[in-house]
């Protein structure tokens, strides 16, 4: 019996990964894309159950059906999006990684199929949404052996110990846990919707990770990019300066996707942190004027390197709220206490020194890939770099984010029209959390200046 139970929930296979000779990705890259964090024992959700919840309950997605209804980076041949690991723990279970929320999904044409940047922010991902899918299953009447079962035995080939094992433990262990992280994060239905490309980035650890108590305050934060991390070393990470150290947020977010601290966890965030030092975006694909770029290069000089520009006097520092004016949800969410408990549980679970920080303000970043990192702002309530130039009272009060199709001449997303709407999230910039407000560097320039300005950037 005790080797039955080990082959069947314990017995582990390594995950092996290798060049892939038709799209030329490499075996670092297909780890990063589906390679797991650690969390399989902790988290994990069996693979068969993962692949069956859309066929037995599609009535609780939507019309677009199955798992594309949440915007995630699919390729083709692949038995799961990007960001999704299977490995064997026993059983495949399926848990998530760095890749879910930090790869860009786009597309020059609507016609054309999807292109992924890894690295880049995951602006279609509707995280949200498919966590509360997933919550909705779990207290569905359905959720049981007997309705699971056949549709299990349609697709994946299994024993009477199988059968047993499915039925009697490892389905009503899989609905157990997901009403359990409902519980945790019941928290998120107090707030605005995060739409996708969001999450409430720093709630997420300090309610469920360090139990602190419900304190109203809202975070939501785009997912960022991971591009060219390696030139931002010695200043600050996250959105508001939580983080004083990279290995800090690689291992936040380890813990985070319940993986365990041990060597293992060392080891595989390190991999994880030496892979996205010189991660770069794909390049700007449209044309831009040779004279234009020069004369934004000079723009750029005076206005914005400063901030943004690789060893800029103030780049990777905290930005003042004063000063920089853009919406303060996500500093609120974040200040002394809440770094002091997330150290201690950090120090708890044997996590090598992590830096954490109160959030003060917003971290002036080298922009890498800028026109991929729509919409703007650090919670994303500027659809293009044309909105962000202009003064915030000109800037558009709702539009519709998540669509993917590229806006190659005002730089962002396409986030109006049918298509738009169609596709996309309603941007509301009145909620709470979601203003778009602040950061006027630029907004006084005339209007050539701040078209060389942005011609300049869509090459960065």
């Amino acid at each position: 019996m005790s080797v039955l139970i080990w082959s069947k929930f314990f017995r582990s296979e390594e995950q092996l990964f290798a060049a892939d000779p038709e799209t030329g990705a490499s075996a670092e890259l297909q780890r990063f894309q589906y390679g797991t964090m650690g969390g399989d024992l902790i988290a994990g959700i069996p693979y068969p159950v993962m692949f069956i919840l859309p066929r037995v309950f599609p009535d609780l997605i939507g019309a677009a059906g199955g798992y594309g209804a949440f915007g995630l980076s699919w390729e083709p041949g692949q038995r799961l999006p990007i960001g999704f690991s299977i490995k064997r723990k026993g059983y495949e279970r399926v848990t998530v990684n760095c890749a879910l929320c930090h790869t860009a999904q786009y597309r020059l044409t609507p016609g054309e199929n999807p292109r992924f940047a890894a690295g880049g922010p995951g602006h279609t991902v509707r995280l949200q949404a498919l966590l509360r899918f997933l919550f909705a299953c779990a207290h569905d009447e359905r959720f049981t052996g007997d309705r699971m079962l056949p549709e299990l035995a349609l697709h994946f080939p299994m024993d009477a110990a199988d059968l047993a094992l499915y039925k009697l433990v490892i389905i009503p262990a899989t609905r157990a846990a997901l009403l359990e992280a409902e519980k945790q994060l019941a928290w998120m239905e107090t707030r605005p919707d995060w739409g996708p490309g969001r999450d409430d980035a720093f709630n997420l650890p300090k309610f469920v990770l360090t139990l602190a108590d419900e304190d109203g305050t809202v975070g939501t934060t785009d997912f960022p990019s991971l591009w060219k991390l390696g030139q931002r070393k010695g200043t600050l990470y996250h959105a508001g300066g939580e983080a004083g150290a990279l290995s800090t947020v690689v291992a936040t977010s380890a813990l985070g996707s319940g993986a365990l601290p041990g060597p293992d966890f060392n080891r595989r965030n390190d991999w994880t942190e030496a892979f996205i030092q010189d991660l770069s975006p794909p390049p700007f694909p449209g044309q831009t004027d040779a004279v234009s770029v020069q004369e934004g290069r000079s723009l750029f000089g005076q206005h914005c390197a400063s901030c943004h520009a690789p060893g800029g006097a103030r780049t990777g520092t905290s930005i003042p709220l004063a000063e920089i004016g853009t919406d303060p949800e996500h500093v609120k969410t974040w200040q002394e206490d809440d770094a002091r408990r997330m150290k201690r549980v950090s120090a708890v679970l044997g996590v090598k020194e992590a830096p954490m920080l109160a959030s003060t303000g917003y971290v002036a970043k080298p922009l890498v890939g800028v026109w991929l990192l729509g919409p703007y702002l650090h919670n994303g309530s500027v659809p293009t770099l044309v909105d962000l130039l202009a003064p915030p009272a000109q800037r558009p009060r709702v539009f519709w984010r998540g669509y993917d199709v590229v806006d190659l001449e005002n730089v962002g997303f396409v986030s109006s029209g049918p298509d738009a709407e169609k596709a996309g999230f309603r941007y509301d910039t009145g909620l709470r959390g979601n203003g778009n407000g602040g950061h006027l560097w630029g907004t006084d320039l005339p209007p050539g200046q701040k078209r060389a300005l942005i011609d300049y950037l869509k090459g960065l």
